[in-house]
């Protein structure tokens, strides 16, 4: 990765931190305080404008300090998504190279290797996954990360370009 990439990377860590700590969507469909987590998307448009390596290093980045910034609530949840995101960004980077559309939907496996995480160190049970009003909310949440994703890369990719070295 080039200095230039990096330095991109380390911004848009710490956008995905700065909407973290301080955006707060109620997910309309899930009661109880839940939100929409909708710095996830950082770590995706990372993967698309940056590649594989950007998309990670946002996600290990930004989830990382993330989790270390947020309150003894909600911390243990970001820690178990370090590898997801990392994962995640990745993927994006990967497939974003291919279709943007597409690569979008890679929030998906932001969302599927979440959950199974907090299954693993015991954030969630296991059987939470079955309950409707989560999986409806989690949709929500995914249809929302989605169209956000669509609607900013196209907005921010003459933005990497015009400063990519020639």
């Amino acid at each position: 990765m080039s200095t230039r990439r990096i330095a991109y990377a380390a911004v848009l860590a710490a956008l995905y931190v700065v909407i973290g700590q301080f955006v707060r969507i109620p997910n309309p469909m899930v009661g109880g305080g839940a939100i929409i987590a909708i710095n996830m998307v950082v770590v995706v448009i990372a993967g698309i404008l940056l590649g594989p390596a950007g998309g990670a290093l946002t996600g290990l980045v930004g989830t990382s300090l993330n989790a270390v910034f947020l309150g003894t609530g909600a911390a243990p949840y970001e820690f178990a998504a370090i590898i997801p995101h990392t994962i995640m960004g990745f993927t994006a980077g990967v497939v974003g190279r291919r279709n943007q559309l597409v690569a979008s939907l890679t929030i998906l496996v932001g969302h599927i290797l979440n959950i199974i995480a907090f299954i693993i160190v015991g954030l969630m049970p296991a059987n939470q996954m079955a309950v409707t009003i989560f999986s409806i909310g989690l949709a929500a949440e995914a249809v929302v990360d989605i169209v956000v994703i669509v609607l900013a890369v196209p907005l921010l990719r003459p933005l990497v370009r015009e400063a990519a070295p020639a």
